[in-house]
């Protein structure tokens, strides 16, 4: 093992850890009660680091770590994979749409490709609580979606997203001599 791969599993070990200490949080402090109890994506930021920084094996791997963990708060239940899926596919869009754009660390370039993954999170977030409900028969008729609210949270902290990780990207760099 060279000590560029021990190096970035261990990072990608603390930013794994980082995601569910931030999920945590936001599950737990984080929600919004007039918007349909809506979480606070903070916990993106590990993943968002991971993916941009090591790619799509590294960033998709922390992402199923992470949220795997995270799901064992709840139990391991039918719906486990279910429940991870959004997380990890998040994770290997926001590799492939930093690839996809030469790895630009622009501001604006970056909110394109965290936008477009924040509205695919949320799509496939409510699809799994839609199919979570319809599979337990838990929504007796009528399941609240609000869509457009979250995608409009998912734009804003895109662009968030967007300005803050350039700036770590460089400093972890810098630090770690990558």
């Amino acid at each position: 093992m060279s000590k560029n791969y021990i190096k970035k599993l261990c990072i990608c070990s603390v930013l794994a850890a980082l995601y569910v200490a931030l999920e945590w949080i936001a599950s737990t402090f984080g929600k919004i009660a007039f918007l349909d109890n809506y979480q606070i994506p903070i916990s993106c930021f590990p993943l968002i680091l991971a993916s941009v920084m090591f790619g799509f094996s590294w960033g998709t791997i922390t992402a199923i770590v992470g949220s795997f963990i995270s799901q064992l708060s709840y139990g391991i239940s039918w719906n486990t994979l279910l429940w991870m899926a959004p997380t990890v596919i998040y994770s290997m869009s926001v590799a492939l749409l930093y690839l996809a754009f030469h790895k630009k660390d622009k501001p604006l370039i970056l909110g394109v490709q965290f936008f477009i993954s924040s509205i695919l999170l949320s799509c496939l977030n409510t699809l799994a609580m839609y199919l979570s409900n319809w599979i337990a028969d838990l929504s007796n008729g009528l399941l609240k979606i609000f869509l457009p609210i979250k995608i409009g949270a998912g734009i804003v902290f895109a662009f968030i997203f967007a300005f803050i990780i350039p700036i770590v990207i460089k400093r972890f760099k810098k630090i770690l001599k990558l």
